[in-house]
């Protein structure tokens, strides 16, 4: 339905920040370890290897400034870490690794622009070798929507030999965060650290992603106990013995969870500095599938920000929720609208859904819904009073259907053209029980009327309570949802199908339309209280 509001802090249109909506953290997600946590002093012989040539009681003094910061890096308090990298910084500019690690503090905290300039002045300024800083403005890069720039970057990180294994991981997480699975075997194999836990986590994960179950298996098992991914390989090694897979969007085995794909304190200035240009960023596309991985049993929230990412690779990964099994009935349902509305689905032909258990062809019709659209165009005043009233009446909770059936036919004589009037009429018809009077005009208002919506959700309820299930049927398939329509008359059609479905024993279809009808009117009291018999 074309019924989005304005952009506010939440890509969702809640008007709640993104925090405390969309990305809201579950209890099950997996913990997010720091970023400093598998840092650790270099030996003499690793600071040669790093900085060859270089004065090494220099790299010390450095290394020693940087001691406390990486310490506070590594509990969490990075805005505390910054000022102690930035004293260290311009001791020896070709000590990359204050740099390195300032940027970082800088990126988690938000600053995305302090990090990307950090990075690049400190790759500039250092006559050595810096794979983990390359990897890193890759990362702050494609953060900020620059992806060729981003892949350019991983690709120069990825033809030098890393001269330590914090260089190596980083560079083993730039290429699993572009999902390069055979480059990061390839280069974790030649790079000399591949019996490292944290290597071997992303190496088994690569592995598993390629379908090589005996590798991914071998490796997960070298993540010892206390490594920052140690429970996320635990999982994916049971999951690999039992042969079962990832409940994940597209089937896959991430190696990053939502936080470690962007910070949230990214996600936050950047939508507080950029506002709609972020949905419109690759990177918002991740977050996404990152939380709705993490969420699979209750992905509504991460769904709801997905549907207002803008970037190309939203409609992939919709696709891949429409084709597959992941999440709910109700979620693919609302995928499959949601792909509509983005004209990626052609309303006239059936697509094939999992739905009740089973892969099945449905039919996804959409309209626009205008809330200021009048149907039958404007009533002389005289007659128009009289129909207000009239309506208002029908409301009240004992109408006089025989009153109001003269009121409507008086309108009817006026203004022949007036077809509310003349639904109105019907529908006194059959609060009298003179359903065979009131179904012609239903079924005349629904061929002559596209839009009206009112008509064919009144002639649906009169063949279901007749039981008459088979013309019901016939019905709903005939029904081409018009291009535009009221929000009530859509939400009408929407109950009268419910209705059906339910008198079918077609659950899944009777939840789909009470699912949609509650995006449409969420304060309706009717629909609530349906709602409520699901569990939703």
């Amino acid at each position: 339905m074309d019924q989005k509001d304005k952009y506010s802090p939440c890509p969702c249109g809640s008007g709640k920040k993104f925090k405390f909506c969309c990305y809201q953290k579950e209890s099950d997600q997996p913990e997010v370890k720091n970023l400093a946590e598998y840092w650790t002093r270099p030996s003499e012989d690793a600071i040669d290897k790093m900085f060859p040539r270089l004065d090494k009681n220099i790299v010390l003094k450095v290394l020693d400034i940087c001691q406390e910061g990486l310490r506070l890096m590594a509990s969490g308090h990075y805005k505390e870490a910054l000022p102690l990298f930035k004293k260290a910084v311009p001791v020896c500019a070709d000590v990359y690794t204050p740099a390195n690690n300032l940027a970082l503090c800088q990126f988690v905290t938000g600053a995305l622009g302090d990090a990307i300039k950090t990075q690049r002045k400190s790759l500039k300024a250092s006559s050595f070798a810096n794979p983990f800083g390359l990897v890193s403005l890759a990362t702050f890069c494609y953060v900020s929507g620059d992806e060729d720039e981003a892949r350019s970057l991983l690709d120069e990180a990825v033809g030098l030999k890393p001269p330590s294994p914090d260089a190596c991981i980083k560079v083993c997480e730039g290429l699993s965060r572009f999902k390069r699975h055979q480059d990061l075997l390839d280069y974790a194999d030649a790079s000399g650290y591949g019996d490292h836990a944290m290597v071997s986590f992303y190496t088994g994960v690569a592995a598993a992603n390629l379908g090589d179950e005996a590798r991914a298996m071998r490796d997960l098992k070298r993540v010892s106990f206390g490594s920052p991914k140690a429970d996320l390989a635990r999982r994916y090694l049971d999951n690999l013995r039992s042969g079962s897979v990832p409940n994940t969007v597209l089937g896959d085995w991430p190696a990053l969870g939502a936080e470690e794909v962007c910070p949230l304190d990214v996600i936050e200035a950047e939508i507080q500095r950029v506002g709609n240009a972020w949905l419109e960023r690759r990177i918002f596309v991740d977050v996404c599938e990152g939380l709705l991985n993490y969420k699979a049993d209750s992905p509504d929230d991460a769904f709801a920000a997905l549907c207002g990412a803008k970037h190309p690779e939203a409609t992939v990964l919709l696709s891949a929720i429409a084709k597959g099994r992941f999440g709910s009935d109700s979620l693919r349902i609302r995928t499959m609208r949601e792909l509509q509305s983005r004209g990626e689905l052609d309303s006239k032909k059936p697509v094939n859904v999992f739905l009740g258990g089973k892969f099945q062809e449905a039919e996804f019709r959409s309209s626009c819904l205008n809330s200021d659209l009048q149907f039958g165009g404007k009533l002389p005043a005289k007659w128009d009073k009289l129909y207000e009233t009239s309506v208002e009446d029908a409301r009240k909770k004992r109408p006089n259907w025989k009153a109001l059936e003269a009121a409507f036919l008086k309108i009817m004589e006026a203004a022949p053209t007036y077809y509310p009037a003349r639904y109105n009429y019907a529908v006194a018809l059959v609060n009298q029980n003179r359903f065979e009077e009131a179904k012609p005009i239903f079924q005349d208002l629904t061929t002559c009327y596209p839009a009206y919506l009112f008509a064919p959700a009144a002639l649906l309820q009169v063949l279901t309570f007749d039981d008459r299930i088979e013309e019901a049927r016939a019905l709903i398939k005939s029904i081409a949802s018009p291009e535009e329509t009221h929000p009530e008359a859509f939400v009408a059609w929407l109950l009268a199908q419910y209705a059906f479905h339910s008198l079918d024993e077609n659950f899944v279809a009777a939840e789909a339309c009470i699912n949609q009808a509650y995006e449409i009117d969420p304060k309706d009291a009717r629909i609530r209280e349906i709602r409520k018999k699901f569990s939703l």
